[in-house]
């Protein structure tokens, strides 16, 4: 356990995880090189998307059978360029690429496996571009009712899908939504895909975007910072929401590239 040594007004529940950041992070449990990986911290603001209205959303079904988002009138999973033309109207270009890795030659996975050795001699791996031209239906669908494997991979991770509603938290995200809003709860800028919640009491804290699930622990201000105010006083503690350990293998979303 690393002692404390940032400010004494700093939220006792928050220390705890704070410090096993910077601890892992900073590669040691030294107190000298905690506190001062503290203050660099501490000195510079918490980086989140600025506070913004949520622009429309909609998904249109293609004729390679996915769902295509748009967000504000944009295609997000078009490609910006094709080096070799682009297809007649009104198709939309296409790319993907997909790595891959392989120990043997004969069984082929995505990624290499966790701890597995990057020297090893037999090992190889790559990525191959993909490309098709799509032509998307007349009418547009609500993009939460699309089940996430009839996503248009392609730039799924960025999180502009908003959370399936048939998916094993779709009654709290309901319940989150209607109390609080489909915006982050914690940044307010960007669209709430995961439900959050306290790591202990099991406690729902409330709704955040991909960049604030991922960072908003690190965040070393006592107060003065939307992070510290969500972390502090989570928005969804009045709800009294529970996350149900059953669900936290699955609390991410499924990978788009993986078949059912």
């Amino acid at each position: 356990m690393v002692d404390w040594y940032g400010p004494a007004e700093f939220p006792e529940h928050r220390r705890a995880r704070l410090l096993k950041r910077l601890a892992h992070q900073e590669g040691t449990t030294d107190p000298v090189a905690i506190a001062r990986a503290m203050a660099v911290r501490a000195a510079a603001r918490c980086t989140m998307p600025p506070v913004a209205p949520l622009p429309e959303r909609a998904a249109w079904l293609g004729d390679d059978g996915r769902f295509h988002l748009r967000v504000a009138g944009r295609l997000i999973c078009a490609a910006r360029r094709r080096r070799r033309g682009s297809p007649p109207a009104p198709a939309v270009w296409h790319e993907q690429r997909c790595p891959w890795w392989t120990a043997d030659g004969l069984g082929i996975r995505m990624h290499a496996p966790h701890g597995a050795p990057s020297g090893r001699p037999e090992a190889s791996r790559g990525v191959v571009a993909v490309g098709w031209a799509v032509v998307l239906g007349s009418e547009p669908t609500d993009p939460a009712s699309v089940p996430v494997q009839q996503r248009c991979p392609v730039n799924q991770a960025m999180g502009e899908w908003p959370p399936y509603r048939g998916a094993r938290l779709a009654s709290i995200t309901e319940v989150l939504i209607q109390a609080l809003g489909a915006a982050c709860h914690a940044c307010h800028g960007a669209l709430g895909v995961f439900v959050d919640h306290e790591p202990v009491s099991m406690r729902v804290r409330g709704l955040t975007c991909r960049h604030c699930n991922t960072w908003l622990e690190t965040c070393p201000h006592p107060i003065g910072c939307a992070w510290a105010d969500y972390l502090n006083d989570p928005p969804a503690a009045p709800l009294n929401l529970h996350y149900p350990r059953s669900a936290l293998s699955r609390s991410a979303p499924a990978d788009p590239r993986r078949r059912p």
